[in-house]
């Protein structure tokens, strides 16, 4: 499967298992998952049922945009997203490329019919780093922008951003970091309101747990820490 996965070639996608329902309103969750966490499954319901998405899909890659290890490889994570939904007809699965949003549009306006409407669900520190303020990350898309701004216009003129905060005490901040953006239409972001507890639940959490020989279990669905635990992945 690794050998798939380049992110030297034009960005793609690969669907591994494809939703039964349809419709233009896309969802679109891109992680390491690594591992999959009861957060991500339950994020992914909330911005489903909150904003009357048709359908998502969780993207898996081989790396993200400030990481290229892990230590499970991508075949192990493709496999524990697929059991973290797999009574979910609603949700596709695919391996992305490349690890940057604005690449992702582009490959995901080519497996999708024309006028998908792309949503992109992150969590809020996720939401900063796409809009990249110290301009870390423009010179390292596949596709060439002159400059930051530019690479904003060219996302936000082509999907929308469903942004999670942890209890309310984010949607301030998220407004405020959409009005010092001028490239970035208001009208394209969407807050959605997170419990904090499931806010905080991270897969480093999960693990250190399991380095330490702790118990993982209500940190992941069930059928996640079934295969952790007979493969074990992350153990000490």
């Amino acid at each position: 499967m690794n050998q798939r996965i380049d992110e030297v070639s034009e960005p793609h996608i690969e669907i591994i298992k494809r939703a039964k329902g349809n419709g233009p309103k896309l969802g679109v969750f891109a992680s390491s998952f690594n591992p999959p966490t009861i957060a991500h499954v339950e994020l992914i319901r909330r911005a489903a049922r909150t904003f009357t998405l048709d359908q998502t899909i969780v993207l898996a890659g081989q790396a993200n945009a400030d990481k290229v290890d892990y230590e499970c490889p991508l075949e192990d994570r493709i496999e524990m997203v697929r059991l973290a939904f797999a009574e979910d007809d609603s949700v596709s699965i695919g391996i992305s490329s490349h690890a940057f949003f604005v690449d992702m549009v582009d490959a995901l306006i080519r497996v999708y019919s024309p006028g998908t409407d792309l949503h992109f669900i992150v969590g809020f520190d996720t939401f900063e780093r796409v809009l990249d303020p110290q301009n870390q990350y423009t010179r390292r898309y596949y596709r060439r922008f002159t400059d930051r701004p530019e690479a904003l216009g060219y996302l936000f003129g082509r999907s929308s951003f469903i942004v999670a905060g942890r209890a309310g005490a984010e949607g301030d901040s998220i407004r405020l970091l959409t009005e010092r953006e001028p490239a970035l239409p208001a009208e394209r972001v969407f807050y959605l309101d997170f419990p904090s507890d499931l806010g905080e639940l991270s897969a480093t959490e999960v693990r250190d747990r399991r380095r330490s020989g702790k118990s993982i279990t209500g940190l992941v669905p069930e059928l996640v820490e079934r295969y952790i635990l007979e493969h074990a992945l992350y153990a000490g």
